[in-house]
């Protein structure tokens, strides 16, 4: 009886994964759409803390948003990372979970920023990394990943389209490799 019990599982199983859907990816947003915008004027967050996103990039659009109070234009990225678990602990992210972050194209304050490229670079390191993961030889035993660094108090602007968005001065973004496959 024992071996028919097996092979009956096994054909149950492998029925339920062909017929089965596949679990929607779980989303959320950074900022969050409660986000209060920043005063003109606050000063920049010190970088002293960081919150630091590990995953693969699903997403980058350019979007052509008006700041809330003056319709001035402003041109805001959605990045899309798909959490991956870097060098695990067992604490397992839901799997599929996209984060949608959104930042300004340019920076508040260029010339006393130490880097007023933040958002260009993040394009970059997208490129780099979705190039990279594409030509990934399989036997490889390393994955690339990109990180969306956001300094604690990033600065916050309202737009009509989008709704808050940090700027551009208070992320960055890095290219990586990670020696443990993503979940």
């Amino acid at each position: 009886m024992r071996r028919f019990v097996l092979p009956a599982f096994a054909g149950l199983l492998l029925a339920a994964s062909a017929f089965g859907q596949a679990q929607p990816p779980h989303e959320t947003r950074r900022p969050s759409l409660s986000a209060e915008p920043t005063p003109l004027g606050a000063p920049k967050p010190s970088g002293e803390y960081y919150s630091i996103l590990n995953g693969m990039p699903m997403l980058l659009e350019l979007h052509h948003d008006t700041v809330v109070g003056t319709n001035k234009p402003i041109n805001v990225y959605k990045l899309v990372i798909e959490m991956q678990v870097m060098n695990s602990d067992g604490n397992l992210e839901p799997e599929g979970l996209q984060i949608f972050n959104y930042y300004t194209a340019k920076a508040l304050d260029p010339t006393n920023d130490v880097n007023p490229y933040n958002a260009r670079d993040c394009a970059y390191w997208n490129r780099i990394v979705l190039g990279e993961m594409a030509n990934r030889d399989p036997k490889s035993h390393t994955w690339s990943y990109i990180q969306l660094i956001t300094a604690q108090g990033a600065r916050v602007i309202q737009t009509n389209e989008d709704g808050p968005v940090w700027w551009s001065d208070d992320i960055e973004c890095w290219g990586s490799r990670d020696r443990f496959a993503p979940f």
